[in-house]
């Protein structure tokens, strides 16, 4: 990331929740320009009825949407194989060559062939690299993200884990 510039990023529902779920998000917006779709508010608006770690999280990430980029998506390109939001913000992507952060193991892997994606999890790294959180406060992190999303095998979790052990 460039010293003085924010860097934009695309994030889907999944990767907002992961980030917030452990109180990232604030220290995130500082450091990036969030960029999302309409569609996005509407599935956090959703979840946000609900009384339960996914509604109380959301309805924390809605207080910040003022603060992100709202962009349409025209859908040109759409993969099979993901939900309609998901086929928003890759077509974004594709459209506005940025990287998509979703924690959407499928979406990942279907969307990583036509464009660069990354877990909500890179941004640990970044902070240890930033001296915003120490290596022990990450692997904190992780290891609450993987009790709260219940990533015990997860990809995501194992992944990072690994990464975060080589900084």
């Amino acid at each position: 990331m460039a010293k003085g510039s924010k860097d934009r990023f695309i994030f889907d529902t999944s990767a907002l929740i992961s980030i917030e779920i452990v109180g990232s998000l604030e220290e995130l917006n500082k450091l990036v320009n969030i960029i999302i779709t309409g569609s996005v508010i509407e599935e956090l608006e959703n979840f946000s009825r609900f009384d339960d770690a996914y509604g109380n999280t959301s309805k924390k990430i809605l207080k910040y949407k003022d603060k992100f980029i709202v962009k349409k998506a025209v859908i040109s390109k759409r993969i099979q194989f993901i939900e309609n939001t998901d086929n928003e913000l890759f077509n974004l992507a594709l459209k506005e060559k940025l990287i998509l952060i979703t924690d959407d193991v499928k979406m990942s892997y279907h969307a990583g062939k036509h464009i660069e994606t990354y877990f909500s999890t890179f941004f640990l790294g970044l902070f240890i690299s930033m001296n915003i959180l120490s290596k022990k406060e990450a692997v904190e992190k992780l290891e609450k993200l993987r009790d709260l999303r219940s990533w015990n095998n997860n990809i995501i979790y194992l992944t990072t884990k690994k990464e975060l052990e080589t900084l």
